[in-house]
């Protein structure tokens, strides 16, 4: 019964996760939400047929060991002489009868765990151990539509931004001012930032949160927020010296910052 109260919980956390609420965005994309609903509702199905199969079989075997209501004298005391010559063999059946193991039972737990605990979206600390954005050289961005007025703020992912600093040749967004919004990351010592500062930082992710690369933009003109908490900053990028494309971390010159809350999905 226990292998079908796991999968019980298993499909029951798969639903709440999709059906009930985001919080599958925090591992898998968008598009993976129909597969795990009907992964859920497979697993609940399963699971309550194990259960039911197993309480059955169980009332069965309960019925099998019963002793006869009426018995003739004679049954009586063959039955007598033969528990009298087995007796080993009754207690190895009563020893070893249909119950589920009682350490089977801790497999439960990491089961009933999902409720408890939900593992959060990646943050700061995965800024430092995801692997960064593939090369300017390896990347093409599409065109963006400027305003005619530069002080008019242009939203952009992280991910648009970063690329058209490494990949515009043109630099079109000199002078422009953009708006970004994401989570605050602390400045490594061994990173290869040209100065001092924190980073505004985005994941993007292919498929789920294995995958995912991180995003960052260098902000060294305004005190650093707290770590993990989300803003929204517009700014406007710092140009860098010679080849654009051989710099690892594009900087921005912020102009207003404004705490938000955690948006639904925390990847690009």
């Amino acid at each position: 019964m226990a292998q079908g109260l796991v999968l019980v919980l298993l499909g029951a956390a798969a639903l709440s996760t999709t059906l009930g609420a985001e919080l599958y965005l925090n591992y898998v994309k968008e598009y993976f939400r129909p597969f795990l609903a009907a992964s859920g509702i497979i697993l609940l199905a399963l699971g309550i047929g194990t259960v039911v199969a197993e309480l059955r079989s169980g009332r069965r075997a309960d019925d099998a060991t019963q002793p006869p209501r009426e018995s003739t004298p004679t049954a009586a005391v063959t039955q007598e002489a033969g528990s009298a010559h087995q007796p080993e063999a009754d207690s190895s059946c009563h020893e070893h009868g249909h119950g589920t193991p009682r350490v089977a039972w801790l497999m439960v737990l990491p089961a009933a765990a999902i409720f408890v605990v939900s593992p959060p979206a990646l943050g700061a600390y995965s800024v430092g151990e995801s692997g960064s954005a593939p090369d300017p050289e390896d990347v093409s961005v599409g065109g963006l539509e400027f305003p005619d007025d530069p002080d008019q703020p242009m939203e952009l992912d992280v991910q648009e931004f970063v690329m058209h600093a490494w990949v515009d040749e043109e630099r079109h967004l000199a002078g422009q001012l953009v708006r970004l919004t994401g989570f605050v990351a602390p400045v490594e010592e061994d990173d290869d930032a040209p100065g001092d500062g924190w980073y505004l930082a985005r994941l993007q992710m292919a498929c789920c949160a294995a995958d995912a690369v991180v995003n960052k933009v260098l902000i060294t003109n305004e005190p650093a927020p707290e770590v993990d908490s989300w803003v929204t900053v517009e700014g406007r990028w710092v140009e860098p010296e010679g080849d654009q494309s051989e710099v690892r971390t594009h900087e921005l010159e912020v102009e207003d910052l404004t705490p938000v809350d955690d948006p639904p999905d925390p990847y690009e």
